[in-house]
């Protein structure tokens, strides 16, 4: 984490943000990034909460997460702009997500990842999430010849 530069701001989202989110989303998801439509839904899910990443007034990445049963939160999304990836941005969204979660009573943290995406795979293990089941089909385009992903869980 030493990499992050001392101008790092994390704050919330706000609507107005919508269009600079699409543009990340885009960037950091070459296969099946959010549409705008579904951003602002996720954004505003009832109990949905979220910490965006800014640098020099640019969002550097975001993370949203959602209840889902009692003491168990989803992590919905989380993305770091290609230019800002391994500064520990993602380390720091994933953080702050995970003690929003504690602050609402969140014991569990889940998340769906790509199984053929190493490099995500390898991070949330190394932020001690373990996979706990894979979901074939579980997304509509595929990648790397794979439309499946891994559940992955967390104690916090």
């Amino acid at each position: 984490m030493a990499n992050v530069t001392a101008l790092l701001i994390l704050r919330h989202f706000y609507p107005e943000d919508i269009a600079e989110i699409k543009r990340l989303e885009n960037q950091a998801f070459t296969v099946g990034p959010y549409s705008r439509r579904m951003l602002r839904k996720i954004f505003s899910s009832p109990g949905a909460f979220n910490v965006i990443a800014e640098e020099e007034k640019k969002i550097m990445g975001y993370a949203v997460a959602m209840p889902m049963e009692q003491g168990v939160f989803d992590i919905e999304s989380i993305a770091v702009h290609p230019d800002s990836q391994k500064k520990g941005i993602g380390a720091i969204l994933l953080f702050e997500i995970e003690k929003q979660m504690k602050q609402r009573g969140g014991k569990i943290s889940i998340l769906e990842v790509r199984d053929k995406n190493e490099s995500a795979i390898k991070f949330y293990k190394d932020h001690g999430y373990e996979i706990t089941g894979h979901l074939d089909n579980y997304y509509s385009l595929k990648h790397n010849e794979s439309r499946g992903a891994y559940r992955m869980a967390k104690n916090l």
